[in-house]
């Protein structure tokens, strides 16, 4: 067997069926044994998303590479369960606070932020916990040695978890409605504050305010097609559905609906402004010359499948452009401001708490602890998320 050569990096391979599988290769292209068979027997049965488990794999890659750099053997150290010393594990954790895009030449190592540190350090863990596991159902029951690797396992897993940053979540600043309506303003077609390109104002708004009104998502409103929409008649909606290894989708990240697939009401404007980027925009071909042949809704300038980073640099972009709108406008941020919008909303309808929970699961497709009320009361809460679209219908501008 030909010996792996560091450094190591993640490939994301596509199969005939459309699955994207990340797999680790080493310097030459090959793939690693070790790493992918966790890959596969470990993170792929959990049906996670391609890109999670590729940025766990990632970190895996960033321990193997450390340990190289340390004339460490890695494998050998976890099926002899001389796993690492304090030292090692505080070494490796500072490897891992460095981030992958780190400007070489440069005095000062830039590093990642806290959450993501911390999922590096879970990922390594879990990678090393994983094989230690493997190679403890190796030894017989009764052997001295069974009792003594358990506790090295054990002592190794504390170390990992020792010391990291808490999260953050109730630090983080809350974007006001007020800074979201502004960004809406800037970005309607024909403003003078719209930063964006003549030709994709229209896209650019209808997918801002697709993202302000459900609070999708920012893959979940990517992976939309045409057949997801319903925009004519008195109760528009759109669908959001799961697809993890759509064919049709040839983008490397591909999107992804990462828990419950759901019809979701919309309001008679948003409808209109997806309508309008459908029939009067998206089929001209000269400015989106592929998109006929392209199933999603939104496509890039080429026609084809818009891709999350350009989502990001939407968001960037009016950050930099328009005056007011704070650091921290995201599609993430954006949705924690359409929850918020939920919950005062359920209170002018007179929802109880119960009532509210399960309509803010179904409206936002999420799973909080069992998901039979979902199951059993799918029609009850589509009534509850169409009464809220009603209220906020009613409050809007005509069109």
């Amino acid at each position: 067997m030909t010996d792996e050569i560091a450094p190591f990096s993640v490939k994301l391979l596509r199969f005939r069926n459309g699955e994207r599988f990340p797999a680790v290769v080493d310097c030459r292209g090959l793939l690693a044994a070790q790493p992918n068979v966790y890959a596969l027997l470990s993170l792929r049965p959990r049906e996670q998303a391609a890109a999670t488990s590729e940025q766990r794999l990632r970190a895996v890659c960033t321990a193997l590479n450390w340990a190289e750099s340390r004339a460490l053997n890695f494998k050998a150290r976890i099926e002899t369960f001389e796993l690492l010393s304090s030292y090692e594990v505080e070494d490796l954790k500072d490897a891992l606070r460095v981030s992958a895009r780190a400007t070489k030449g440069q005095g000062a190592k830039s590093v990642v932020g806290a959450a993501q540190f911390v999922d590096r350090c879970h990922a390594v863990r879990d990678y090393v916990a994983w094989h230690a596991k493997t190679a403890l159902q190796r030894i017989r029951v009764g052997d001295p040695r069974l009792g003594e690797a358990r506790l090295c396992l054990d002592r190794f897993i504390k170390m990992m978890n020792d010391g990291l940053p808490r999260s953050g979540k109730s630090d983080k600043v809350v974007v006001g409605d007020g800074a979201l309506q502004a960004m809406l303003a800037a970005a309607a077609p024909g403003c003078d504050e719209n930063p964006f390109q003549t030709q994709h104002q229209h896209r650019n708004f209808a997918l801002l305010l697709l993202y302000y009104e459900t609070g999708m998502r920012r893959g979940e409103a990517l992976k939309l097609k045409g057949q997801d929409l319903n925009l004519q008649g008195e109760n528009p909606s759109v669908t959001v559905a799961r697809r993890p290894d759509d064919a049709d989708d040839r983008r490397r990240v591909a999107p992804q609906v990462k828990t419950l697939g759901r019809t979701i009401p919309i309001t008679k404007h948003l409808a209109h402004a997806l309508r309008v980027w459908i029939t009067e925009h998206r089929t001209d071909a000269r400015r989106y010359p592929d998109a006929r042949r392209t199933p999603f809704v939104f496509v890039s300038r080429a026609g084809q499948a818009l891709g999350l980073r350009t989502v990001n640099d939407m968001y960037e972009l009016l950050r930099k452009r328009v005056a007011g709108l704070p650091a921290e406008l995201t599609t993430h941020a954006n949705r924690h401001a359409a929850n918020s919008r939920f919950s005062a909303g359920s209170k002018e309808l007179g929802w109880n708490d119960a009532e509210t929970a399960l309509a803010r699961n179904y409206h936002f497709g999420w799973v909080k602890g069992s998901d039979q009320g979902v199951h059993y009361n799918k029609e009850y809460v589509r009534k509850m998320s169409e009464a809220y679209v009603a209220s906020i219908q009613r409050k809007s501008a005509p069109e």
